[in-house]
């Protein structure tokens, strides 16, 4: 009259009570108890790649909505700091005659159309001043105009006469290392 609902042993020869209603036996063996525990683990890893993609995910997108810039100030130390290096830029005058100035020009302009520029960039208003200010500092015809967006501006040089005054242009371009492409405007 014992009732076993788990047994981990191997099930014994049972013999077959026709009166008994109240006596019950679950009989679970060692390849049962494998099977379950298997079972159990595979739940468990689907469950846990799961969740780590979702977080992944998750994080994917927190990451993206907020780029954070850290600007860190040095700490301030009793030892004097050594002096700042300094850049040195060679300047080559062109050939041929003398080109107007590109200071006189408006720094922000607005492209003519059909006319061809080369562009150098398209960034925030504080870098496209920097960008053009440089580039006039190397006799080129430069100025911002506005961008493909509301935060953006595009660095252009030109209007071009003709081709060997964009090559020269571009050539110089080069040189400073920019990445650079030709680009004619519509009329919008």
């Amino acid at each position: 009259m014992t009732q076993r609902i788990f047994a981990l042993d191997d099930p014994p020869a049972l013999a077959v009570e026709e009166d008994s209603d109240e006596e019950f036996e679950l009989v679970v063996g060692r390849r049962q108890v494998a099977g379950i525990l298997f079972l159990v683990l595979v739940v468990v890893a689907v469950c846990s790649g799961g969740s780590y993609l979702a977080g992944k995910a998750i994080s994917a997108r927190a990451e993206a909505a907020q780029p954070e810039i850290k600007i860190e100030q040095p700490p301030a130390s009793p030892v004097p700091a050594p002096a700042p290096m300094l850049e040195a830029t060679i300047v080559r005058e062109p050939v041929g005659p003398p080109a107007p100035k590109a200071a006189e020009a408006p720094l922000f302009a607005n492209p003519n159309p059909q006319a061809i520029y080369i562009q150098v960039g398209a960034v925030e208003k504080g870098v496209a001043v920097i960008l053009a200010e440089g580039l006039r500092k190397h006799a080129l015809d430069s100025f911002v105009a506005p961008g493909p967006g509301p935060k953006s501006f595009r660095v252009l040089i030109g209007p071009f006469a003709d081709v060997e005054a964009y090559q020269n242009a571009r050539n110089i371009v080069a040189e400073i290392g920019l990445d650079n492409f030709a680009r004619r405007y519509q009329a919008q």
